[in-house]
């Protein structure tokens, strides 16, 4: 019986780390949202917003084109008046032309926009341990395996406790790829605003430095935002909702976390990239006041599994009217009935 125990526990992790690697990393959604916002500046028939968070392109990759052409398949037919890319566009510099590939085709009504990432700036990985420079010390580039074992162990110890952690870091060249990006039309927003005026639209967009790796300065990205103009916020790290500013935006948008990617019944995320966001909610739709955030579980990974929390495109729809949740109660047609069902009782004003 024992062997029996543990010859099903052994083929049940080996079939979840067989969906991990080569199914769920695949099975890329794209889910649609409608944000209600209460002020001028919006066409009455709304306006659409394609988020793309984490792409993590590699130079090249079975998985990934097989991903990136599903969603492909997704977006085919679909309009949008704005593209907003929330960081994390390369895993390396190698990846970029694979991510501009992907990007070019993207056409948006009104423009597309960008902020960085923490990995747009830095390679991290075991890979890039054995890729530094030489020390102060005179000492070569490659470095022992010591170093390199007491680094992951290092490296591990914050993951489980939930701690900001990275490995070595190669530097990549930032100013390289928003240049690449601006060719070819996607506007980079680090730490400043842009106004959108076309037709009936009236809004500003602002985009913040990654919190980490780059030089985050909120108070410039706004500076030039006017009191009460409906705004769109883009940062890769949802922490930037931590600063009380944030809710002059009608919506940020962030990623970084990657919905957990591995996420385990009761237990939740594994991981949330040390972020502020809890394990069972690394992801998703959060509120303040008025204010709203959405942390996409992004495209692309860190590393390659996802068990839990499915790779994510979003079209956002922004509609012009007050703000109103539907309330839905579960109604029980008779005692002894076991059957039920959902009934729209009203719309209520949320506070």
């Amino acid at each position: 019986m024992t062997r029996w125990i543990a010859r099903a526990v052994a083929g049940a992790g080996l079939a979840a780390a067989f969906y991990a690697l080569l199914i769920e990393r695949a099975r890329i959604r794209l889910d649609r949202f409608t944000v209600t916002i209460d002020k001028p500046g919006l066409p009455p028939d709304g306006l659409t917003i394609l988020h793309l968070s984490d792409l993590h392109c590699r130079a090249n990759g079975r998985m990934q084109g097989v991903k990136l052409t599903r969603l492909q398949r997704l977006l085919a037919g679909e309009h949008y008046d704005l593209l907003a890319l929330t960081g994390d566009l390369i895993h390396n510099t190698d990846g970029l032309s694979a991510a501009l590939a992907f990007i070019e085709p993207l056409h948006p009504r009104l423009g597309a926009f960008s902020c960085p990432g923490n990995r747009d700036y830095w390679e991290s990985g075991f890979s890039a341990m054995f890729r530094r420079g030489p020390r102060a010390d005179g000492q070569p580039r490659w470095i022992n395996l010591i170093d390199a074992a007491c680094e992951a162990w290092r490296f591990g110890g914050r993951v489980a406790r939930n701690e900001r952690a990275s490995l070595h870091m190669v530097a990549n060249d930032v100013p390289a790829m928003h240049r690449a990006l601006a060719a070819r039309g996607i506007e980079p927003l680090v730490n400043r605003a842009h106004h959108v005026r076309a037709d009936s639209v009236d809004l500003w967009l602002a985009g913040v430095d990654d919190l980490t790796q780059g030089t985050p300065d909120l108070g410039a990205a706004l500076a030039d935002v006017p009191a009460g103009a409906p705004l769109l916020l883009l940062s890769h790290n949802p922490d930037i909702w931590l600063d009380p500013r944030v809710q002059q935006a009608d919506l940020t948008l962030a990623g970084h976390t990657h919905g957990g990617q591995i996420r385990l019944p009761l237990v939740g995320a594994l991981y949330t990239q040390g972020t502020h966001l809890t394990r069972h909610r690394p992801a998703g739709w959060f509120r303040r006041g008025t204010s709203r955030m959405f942390v996409s579980r992004g495209v692309g990974e860190s590393f390659p599994l996802r068990f839990g929390a499915r790779p994510q495109a979003a079209l956002i729809r922004l509609v012009p009217g007050r703000d109103q949740v539907t309330v839905l109660l579960l109604e029980l047609e008779a005692p002894g009935n076991v059957s039920a069902r959902f009934r729209r009782l009203r719309s209520c004003d949320t506070e």
